[in-house]
């Protein structure tokens, strides 16, 4: 490591501005859906980190005389990286990515990443045992520990910033993600005291059970909503019309052709949503002539979760959304609110993509449209989280990545993934899949694909929401205020039993519908009363 351990204000916005970055990290002022995914870029964390330093150092001025401000793990290591570790890791090992969440992750796990940050933690805690009371310390000795996996230390030290400074977001955010780490662990740690670890060489994966497949002639509003929605089950429903003519590749380059999109393309080391990373810009028709070219060395590109109302409005027109889907209280919200118009959103990829394990963002239900292709799904219930080895490998991310591979499960390494219970589908072109809130996932394309999706939420999964918003509102303003409006008394949170399919225009008009809202009979009250408790069915 080198002598220098201090770093100036210079170095530090110099290496946050060399530091390898997507041309994409630009790309989401206009793009409600990424900045749901992506609420912070590094980049963004690196300036925050150092500004909120220079405010926990000018705040403690004077008690602690030539104390500089102490940076946060993936700060440091990025300006180690920066000034020393590039010349000490061999290049060629660095995973396939500009990424910085992915490329930083990586550099922790080298040998050098780890003497750096053992050697920072002993510095750190030299400035404590001499009687430091910067806060800035024990902050980034708790975000050293954390990366390092000693989640006890890193709640030790984070909560001696609290107790200073209780009103601080930013270090009671920290404090939340680090409770769910140490809820995880503590989970696991408990059926693994219950297993037999002779048996471990023997373990195999669970066989999937299959979704239920149900036509829509048979599936009222209501049932759908008691058997599936609040029960967290997952269904495929059959029978559906959800657009006005067959979209198909053609359909979608002669509507959508001349709009731009950023593509994703699957990074294994990614730490970054669903294993995917921005990869080309390009206009839609170029890529779907890049699907029909099939060029076996082509990289694997995918358009993925791309929001139609914010890119392209005229393809969304032609939708109808489904009446088990059409009560989506973002559509009740005030104009312009956070998610109001992420969705519905398109998806386009090749055969052989795949999306990993990941959960949808903000506590949401998910729906899926499938037009081409088939896709197979492989969930797991909410409850199953914790076998799934999640970890937060992003600094201001709170939904996790899983260091699992579902393609080949490696049950040695990973033991409770025994004792896990997935559900699988195929999903076939014409039918509609509803995945529950909090559901891992992982999607593979079996064929070229297209299809739309909708993330929304209702009477089943508010309670959810509500707890991610108030996480989220700690740091991001509009997830404040889509919170605020939720828990206004007046909002209003009625589902109607006779809802029906709705055509697009009429689903975003929120309006209209609020004229017959007398009618709606679905409430959080009816719902006690039939003794169905959506929060503990979470």
């Amino acid at each position: 490591m080198s002598e220098k351990t201090s770093f100036s204000e210079e170095e530090i916005v110099e290496a946050i501005h060399e530091w390898p970055v997507t041309a994409s990290d630009n790309l989401y002022d206009d793009d409600q859906t990424e900045r749901a995914h992506n609420p912070a870029s590094v980049s963004s964390f690196f300036l925050r980190n150092v500004g909120r330093a220079k405010k926990v150092s000018v705040a403690d001025e004077g008690h602690d005389a030539g104390g500089g401000e102490e940076l946060l793990v993936d700060t440091a290591l990025a300006v180690w990286w920066k000034r020393t570790g590039r010349h000490m890791v061999a290049l060629s090992s660095l995973p396939s990515t500009d990424n910085p969440d992915t490329l930083i992750r990586y550099i922790a796990g080298t040998d050098e990443g780890l003497d750096f940050m053992q050697d920072e933690i002993k510095r750190l805690r030299g400035k404590l045992s001499k009687g430091s009371k910067n806060l800035s310390v024990p902050s980034a000795l708790s975000s050293f520990y954390e990366r390092l996996g000693n989640l006890s230390l890193a709640m030790m030290h984070l909560e001696t910033v609290l107790q200073k400074t209780p009103e601080d977001k930013e270090a009671k955010w920290r404090h939340h993600r680090l409770e769910r780490a140490v809820q995880y662990r503590q989970a696991q740690e408990e059926r693994l005291m219950k297993m037999d670890h002779n048996s471990h060489s023997e373990l195999d994966f669970p066989k999937p059970i299959e979704v239920d497949r149900v036509s829509c002639c048979k599936l009222s509003y209501v049932d759908f909503f008691h058997k599936y929605a609040v029960t967290s089950t997952p269904v495929i429903i059959t029978g559906l019309s959800v657009t006005r003519e067959p979209w198909t590749l053609e359909h979608i380059a002669q509507v959508a052709g001349n709009c731009k999109v950023t593509l994703k393309t699957p990074v294994k080391e990614s730490v970054k949503w669903a294993r995917l990373e921005d990869s080309e810009t390009m206009i839609v028709r170029e890529f779907i002539d890049r699907i029909h070219d099939k060029k076996e060395d082509a990289k694997p590109l995918y358009i993925f979760d791309w929001s139609l109302p914010i890119h392209c409005p005229d393809l969304a027109k032609g939708l109808t959304i489904p009446k088990y889907f059409a009560g989506d209280f973002l559509q009740r919200t005030l104009p312009g609110s956070l998610y109001q118009d992420s969705w519905p959103s398109l998806f386009v990829a090749p055969a052989g993509v795949v999306s990993d394990l990941h959960v949808d963002t903000f506590g949401s239900n998910f729906w899926m449209a499938l037009f081409q292709g088939r896709k197979r799904w492989t969930f797991f219930p909410k409850s199953d989280t914790s076998l799934l080895y999640p970890v937060f490998s992003t600094p201001w991310g709170c939904d996790p990545n899983f260091s699992i591979d579902l393609s080949s499960p490696d049950m040695k390494q990973f033991p409770l993934l025994a004792q896990t219970s997935p559900i699988q589908c195929v999903l076939e072109p014409g039918e509609v899949l509803f995945v529950p809130a909090g559901c891992p996932h992982r999607v593979e394309n079996l064929e070229t694909s297209v299809a739309i999706s909708g993330n929304y939420v209702d009477l089943s999964n508010i309670d959810l929401v509500k707890r991610e918003l108030t996480l989220a509102g700690l740091l991001d303003e509009r997830s404040c205020d889509l919170l605020e409006q939720f828990n206004n008394p007046d909002f209003p949170s009625n589902l109607w039993s006779e809802i029906d399919h709705l055509p697009y225009e009429e689903f975003k008009a929120w309006a209209e519908l609020k004229e017959l809202y007398e009618k709606f009979d679905i409430t959080s009250k009816t719902l006690k009363e039939q003794k169905i408790d959506v929060f503990e069915q979470k």
